[in-house]
């Protein structure tokens, strides 16, 4: 579905909801209602705990289908230009800039001692406070054997850490990205230019226009805005 065709559906849902007798809104207003939607949509997909069934990102067929666009992989080779601030045996890597969530890593090894050169390690996130209690334990810390530590770093930055012998050639992850907006015309929505259609699966548009309508109506009808939230969370 076009972002022409979702215009037209949301004015036809939303005519019918309000009667006729609310204010119309105009491209880049109808244009901001999807975006916003799709945003609500996608995080309510991605968290259990944020939809009817419990069911967050890749717990069940139709979770993976619905966002299945939004899955990007990339192989990072050259860590960070600023080390700044790494903590002992860390190497900081900048992420991509359209990655909104990790949802798979893996290391290739290098510069081991023995003959665990061009190994490949799972990463396991870890918080400070992990870190922090951990870093000394023999059967907790990282080492070849089993995995690489990753802490979480501003700047769009995702801090690995080894146990020191071995280094990092390679990082390899596959995240969620960062959605478009959507736009009608030839507006700017957060920095992009429209037109651009909605680049989820087509079986998330007619949530997406339901909640855009619903944003809508809030703003319009309170009142109407509250059915529509029951009716939404009936059939979610």
């Amino acid at each position: 579905m076009t972002a022409t065709e979702m215009k037209q559906e949301f004015l036809i849902l939303y005519d019918k909801i309000t009667n006729f007798d609310a204010p119309g809104y105009e491209d880049i207003e109808i244009s901001i209602f999807l975006t916003k939607a799709q945003e609500r949509i996608v995080l309510n997909k991605i968290r259990s705990l944020g939809n009817k069934y419990r069911e967050g990102f890749e717990e069940s067929e139709i979770r993976r289908k619905e966002l299945v666009e939004l899955v990007k992989g990339v192989t990072i080779a050259v860590p960070s230009a600023s080390q700044a601030n790494v903590l002992p045996n860390g190497t900081f890597f900048d992420l991509p800039t359209d990655c909104l969530f990790a949802i798979s890593e893996e290391v290739t090894t290098a510069s081991a001692i023995g003959c665990s050169n061009g190994k490949r390690l799972r990463i396991k996130p870890v918080t400070h406070d992990e870190y922090a209690i951990n870093k000394n334990n023999p059967f907790q810390k990282p080492n070849i054997l089993r995995y690489v530590w990753r802490l979480d770093y501003q700047d769009r930055k995702h801090e690995l850490l080894t146990d020191g012998t071995f280094t990092i050639a390679q990082y390899h992850l596959r995240y969620l990205k960062t959605l478009i907006p959507i736009i009608i015309g030839t507006d700017t929505i957060d920095g992009a230019v429209g037109p651009l259609n909605c680049e989820l699966n087509n079986i998330m548009h007619k949530m997406i226009i339901d909640e855009a309508v619903k944003i809508a109506t809030g703003i319009t009808d309170p009142e109407k805005y509250q059915l529509k939230s029951i009716e939404q969370q009936s059939g979610e």
